[in-house]
């Protein structure tokens, strides 16, 4: 019997250093994905983000100079934005020989209502791609308005910088 417990003993010391060696390790991964509200400026179907639109021409309206951007649409995470504009010193453009124009800015809502740009246009949808926007025509613009008449304004090649911001309510 002396023989047979000796085989026995070194089997089963065999058998817990086999399940001590063979137990698993562990280790537990905590994995956080913050997304931050985003939006994105399109005008005629291109990203228009931190970069401009092409310059807007003004033209001769009844007597008066005048221009309209493209339509601007909204595209990201946000449940709407507010958008305000930036008018260059004085809010004049400025020609070649120093000469100023005065220009009055509108928003032109999507409803084709004009308010002044004086204050931030709130409230602006925002859509999760340019597909999702139900009508491409519409959105907001902003009209470019001599304030006084085109013959009261020296000859020359008039121009100034707005830039327009935009700030993603969540």
């Amino acid at each position: 019997m002396k023989n047979l417990i000796l085989p026995v003993l070194m089997l089963f010391t065999m058998f817990n250093q086999a399940q001590a060696a063979g137990v698993p390790s562990r280790v537990t991964i905590e994995v956080n994905a913050e997304i931050s509200t985003g939006v994105r400026i399109f005008a005629e179907g291109k990203d228009v983000t931190n970069s401009s639109i092409p310059p807007i021409t003004l033209k001769d309206k009844n007597g008066y100079m005048d221009g309209i951007t493209p339509v601007l649409h909204f595209i990201g995470n946000a449940s709407s934005v507010s958008i305000s504009l930036q008018e260059p010193t004085g809010q004049n453009l400025i020609s070649e020989n120093n000469d100023e124009m005065r220009i009055k800015t509108s928003w032109v809502r999507a409803d084709g209502g004009e308010v002044t740009t004086a204050y931030p246009l709130q409230n602006q949808p925002v859509y999760p791609t340019l597909q999702d926007v139900p009508d491409q025509l519409k959105g907001v613009k902003i009209r470019f308005i001599s304030a006084a008449r085109s013959e009261t304004y020296p000859l020359g090649l008039y121009s100034g910088t707005y830039v327009v911001t935009v700030t993603p309510s969540v």
